[in-house]
């Protein structure tokens, strides 16, 4: 007899916890202590990114020492939140390799452990997506990000997981299950990088690689309280990044996640000025690193906002963004409010780009399969035919309110109506740049989302609220989510005052509640190509803030 799907995802999950539980005691034989965490590797995690790098350098801990520290760490978190899919099992030859170079030979991230999102190649093992019909199908080859990294002395040493087809703000799957939220289970750690931003936030991985095509890498970084840079896509290359989207106009990338800002900032540092990215794809331009633009201490003009009409932020995350303002004029930036822009119809070219195929290609990554809850939005809004719009309206309406139904319906229905599309996509981006150049601005900031994590279960109705984040991913605008703060129980009560005309209000009024504790942060944005200038901002801003953690 043929065994269920449910069956097939379970052995699937069996056999992989029969391969972590090996890990786990060999760890444990190898330690000396008869326990995972041994006092050393506990030492280990307590380090400093920056320490750790210059003790692993010196050759004053060796990378097989941090290595395993890490496995052991990321084992244990992996029991109470699910935030890993499968370890890389090479990592341990490499960390050995890496022990033998003499000191001269180290080079930027020597020994670092880093971990790498599910959908990103790592030669030999699998891109699952949350599909079962990708177990068994393992990489050829390494990404290219991860192939630098390598360069550059890092050990990529475990995959984490994503939400199915990395297409949702939450990070659930039937194959690996549900990642949980570090501080509250009844909340979403966000995606589809969430397993990245679970892991880094419970001290398992000093450095992760994430990808991000609407805000998968900021939304977890933000709700989960950790740091997530989406650098500007044609600046870089992204082969061997596995996606269930291929939407024209709108540009997916790679990014770095951690908790320490200016190791981020300096690990960006040191993939761009390492990679010859031109020389892996010609499309991207031979552009170098300008350390005189990082390096710069004269001051910003930073533009700011704090909410948008569509979708009104809460209390605390308004809040979050005055800290930072705060924290720039501190710094000697100048601080300017920045209008509000058409949002509304960078919603609108933003949801046209993504639903223009309909939803076909999904579909077919998606049959036989069983298809998570959280993707509730995309199936129910993307494969309605422009001439059934108007029959489903009223059925979709009760269901996800008025704001979805009026921005969520693809119109396109011909090749000249994407043409179209995207020559107003070309009008909407020259003229937000323009309302950015006639405000002087060299840096904008703004929320991430309008209220802290979503509870789990609103996850499926609320994908199109993501706007704040996918808009850059439209205009291919480089862009970086920053802890600032968590929310206060006076924002608990402020919350009431929060003005709902719409359903999806009245769920973004539902996440400002019983959110007492949770990470808030803010998304820090630049010119294209302007990595240099955003890193430089987030190492300051993180520096003056230091968030708790």
């Amino acid at each position: 007899m043929e065994s269920s799907l449910e069956d097939r995802y379970r052995e699937h999950r069996e056999k992989v916890q029969a391969d972590r539980l090996a890990l786990e005691k060999e760890l444990i034989s190898c330690g000396g202590e008869d326990v995972l965490l041994t006092k050393q590797r506990r030492d280990v995690l307590l380090l400093q990114p920056s320490d750790l790098l210059l003790q692993l350098r010196k050759g004053e801990l060796s990378a097989v020492t941090v290595l395993q520290s890490y496995q052991s760490k990321a084992l244990d978190l992996a029991r109470s939140f699910n935030c890993i899919t499968e370890f890389i099992p090479d990592a341990k030859a490499w960390a050995e390799a890496l022990d033998k170079l003499a000191q001269d030979e180290r080079r930027a991230l020597h020994g670092l452990p880093v971990s790498v999102k599910d959908c990103i190649m790592v030669k030999g093992l699998d891109c699952t997506l949350g599909l079962l019909k990708k177990v068994g199908q393992p990489a050829p080859v390494d990404a290219d990000v991860v192939t630098v990294l390598k360069e550059l002395g890092a050990v990529p040493f475990v995959k984490t997981n994503a939400s199915q087809l990395c297409i949702s703000i939450g990070c659930s799957n039937p194959l690996w299950g549900a990642a949980r939220h570090p501080l509250n289970a009844a909340r979403t750690p966000g995606g589809s990088s969430g397993g990245e931003g679970v892991l880094i936030s419970g001290g398992g991985s000093v450095l992760g690689i994430g990808t991000d095509l609407g805000g998968s890498i900021r939304l977890p970084a933000s709700w989960c309280g950790v740091v997530g840079i989406k650098p500007t896509a044609k600046r870089m290359s992204r082969r061997g990044l596995v996606g269930a989207l291929r939407p024209i106009g709108i540009f997916g990338t790679w990014g770095l996640m951690g908790k320490d800002g200016a190791f981020v900032a300096e690990a960006t540092k040191a993939i761009f000025s390492a990679a010859d990215f031109h020389a892996c794809d010609p499309e991207v331009p031979p552009l170098s690193w300008n350390d005189s633009v990082y390096l710069s201490k004269m001051a910003l003009r930073v533009g700011w906002f704090d909410s948008i009409s569509l979708f009104p932020s809460t209390p605390g995350v308004k809040r979050a963004v005055a800290q930072a303002v705060a924290a720039f004029e501190a710094l000697g930036h100048e601080v300017v409010a920045f209008p509000e822009q058409n949002w509304i119809e960078g919603l609108d070219i933003c949801v046209q780009l993504l639903f223009a195929d309909q939803g076909k290609f999904v579909d077919l990554l998606l049959d036989g399969e069983t298809v998570d809850e959280e993707l509730l939005w995309y199936k129910s809004f993307a494969a309605v035919p422009p001439d059934q719009t108007e029959d489903r309206c009223p059925e979709l309406q009760r269901q996800f309110g008025s704001v979805a139904v009026q921005h969520s319906f693809c119109t396109l229905s011909s090749c000249t109506d994407l043409w179209k599309k995207m020559i107003e996509r070309s009008v909407f981006v020259n003229t937000f740049y323009q309302n950015w150049k006639s405000n002087g601005l060299d840096l904008l900031l703004c929320p991430v989302y309008p209220s802290p994590a979503p509870k789990t279960e609103q996850v499926g109705m609320i994908n199109f609220s993501m706007m704040l984040t996918a808009i850059f991913n439209v205009m291919d605008y480089p862009a970086a989510a920053v802890p600032v703060t968590r929310q206060t129980q006076e924002e608990e009560l402020n919350i009431a005052n929060y003005s709902c005309t719409d359903k999806i209000h009245d769920l973004i009024k539902q996440n400002g509640r019983d959110a007492v504790g949770l990470p808030l942060g803010v998304q820090l944005v630049a010119l294209p190509y302007g990595e240099e200038l955003l890193c430089r901002a987030i190492a300051e801003l993180s520096n003056s803030l230091k968030y708790k953690y």
